[in-house]
């Protein structure tokens, strides 16, 4: 028994510690090197930045973007001049890797460049290059004197500086910030994406071998069940110990594969539903549209009043048919995600009047219990909508006259945030399956609000944990990962 109690413990044990190794990541890994490349392009035209994206050794790993023909031409014409630039950006690499964010530097040409890290769970696996722009009115000996430095004609030197475009420094920090944000952000998706990858793959690995051992260790336990009537008190005491450990251990791995395969199976869903909407939801609203504004026409019409009362409730399930559709899109993956460096605590307190003004149509209260938290990277406008969803939620699962409480926390390290409600809970049926489109705890419900709540939180890459007791209420936590 002890062989296969050891078999087991390894399998968890492996489930529990298996990551992906930081070491053996590579940029092409944890970055659409196709989607990068057509951002650095669009941007330098659009902007008038030159930019690259280069790996820990500084080999690139994009076309460089717009780089000018000053640079181009003359800078790197010369060994000394290739050289000189290769050190100015290892410099600048390094400042921005230390302090974890984006540095606008000048560099050894007299352009001003700039080295926005690219970091997963604080270690550096690439770097984005760019500038070539100057913020000030240049001085044409200081340029003379670099172009003899470095060997090139000075003529040709000052003439192609005469091209390099004028930007403020605010506008070139502005770049820097916008390639950081979308960098890091598709690298932290695509890195946890590989993680979880990782451990369904283990798990289904392990499934077979797990079940081997439980079928051994049932027959152990079984043949232990039949001989323990004949041994001693102290031997006995043992071996019931050892069957506890066995049963305890049993309903770990149970509760184990039951949250494994009740995740995957709702990630599954939640995507497919948000192919899904991105596929047809634009084109079902047209047609609404066009019946909704024919109705509308002809409930106007002197001859059809009689039927306007029809007129109404065909117009009021159009419009609610519009709004399932909406919050259908919301699910989509082709949707654009602003993410910010932001204070929760204050787009919650942005917003309180307006979660008051909800809280008072059933008499509810509701209270805030802030407490001091990291900046995150959000998208305010549908992290709004999310926290409405969740409070919304809350009141109409309160009776009247009652509570609602939003919490910001820490804990183990981690920013949370709790709203939490003392009304009817949710039965443990129901609550396996939340998140899952169209089911809802609520009558005329069709559980898309909270399928759009995992849908923003897997965005800003949180989680959502639900505790809920039939009688007791209810607990939402959302948990984020801390930036600043």
């Amino acid at each position: 028994m002890d062989r296969e109690l050891s078999s087991i413990k390894n399998c968890i044990q492996a489930n529990v510690e298996t990551e992906v190794d930081l070491n053996n990541i590579q940029l092409s890994d944890v970055i659409d090197i196709e989607f990068i490349q057509r951002l650095q392009d669009d941007f330098a035209k659009a902007v008038g930045v030159a930019s690259v994206t280069v790996d820990l050794e500084g080999h690139p790993v994009t076309h460089p973007s717009s780089y000018t023909r000053f640079c181009m031409n003359y800078i790197h014409s010369t060994a000394c001049g290739d050289k000189r630039c290769a050190e100015s950006h290892q410099q600048g690499g390094k400042k921005a890797a230390l302090l974890g964010r984006p540095v606008v530097y000048e560099c050894h040409a007299g352009l001003i460049d700039f080295a926005a890290p690219i970091i997963l769970e604080g270690q550096q696996i690439g770097t984005i290059l760019g500038g070539q722009v100057l913020t000030n009115i240049p001085n044409e000996k200081k340029y003379c004197k670099i172009a003899h430095e470095i060997g090139v004609d000075e003529a040709g030197y000052i003439e192609a500086l005469g091209e390099i475009r004028h930007l403020t420094k605010a506008s070139v920090e502005a770049a820097a910030n916008i390639l950081f944000i979308v960098a890091n952000n598709m690298s932290m998706a695509r890195y946890n994406q590989r993680k979880l990858a990782a451990k369904s793959t283990l798990l289904s690995h392990s499934l077979d071998e797990i079940a081997q051992a439980m079928q051994e260790i049932a027959n152990s336990a079984k043949r232990v069940r039949v001989d323990q009537v004949k041994l001693d008190k102290s031997v006995n005491h043992v071996m019931t110990s050892k069957i506890d450990e066995v049963m305890d251990l049993t309903r770990t791995i149970a509760d184990m594969i039951a949250v494994q395969k009740t995740e995957m199976a709702r990630l599954d869903r939640l995507n497919l539903i948000g192919e899904m909407a991105a596929s047809i939801g634009h084109e079902i609203r047209n047609p609404l549209t066009t019946v909704r504004g024919f109705l509308q026409y002809f409930s106007n019409k002197i001859e059809l009043k009689k039927y306007s009362g029809d007129f109404d409730v065909m117009i009021e399930e159009l419009d609610r048919a519009n709004e399932i559709i909406t919050e259908f899109l919301s699910l989509s993956k082709n949707r654009i995600v602003d993410l910010k460096v932001l204070d929760l605590n204050r787009i919650i307190k942005k917003i309180m009047p307006l979660l008051q003004a909800k809280g008072m149509i059933k008499n509810i209260d509701i209270k805030l219990e802030l407490e001091h938290i990291p900046r995150l990277l959000l998208d305010e406008k549908r992290f709004i909508q999310l926290l409405l969803n969740l409070v919304i939620n809350s009141i109409e699962a309160s009776a009247d006259d009652g509570t609602v409480t939003i919490k910001t926390f820490i804990r183990n390290e981690t920013p949370v945030l709790a709203v939490s409600d003392r009304g009817y809970g949710i039965s443990k049926s129901i609550l396996e399956k939340l998140g899952t489109p169209f089911v809802s705890t609520k009558s005329q419900g069709t559980g898309l609000g909270l399928a759009v709540c995992y849908r923003i939180a897997e965005d800003h890459s949180a989680l959502i944990n639900i505790h809920s007791q039939e009688g007791e209420g209810t607990t939402v936590e959302v948990i984020f990962n801390a930036i600043v």
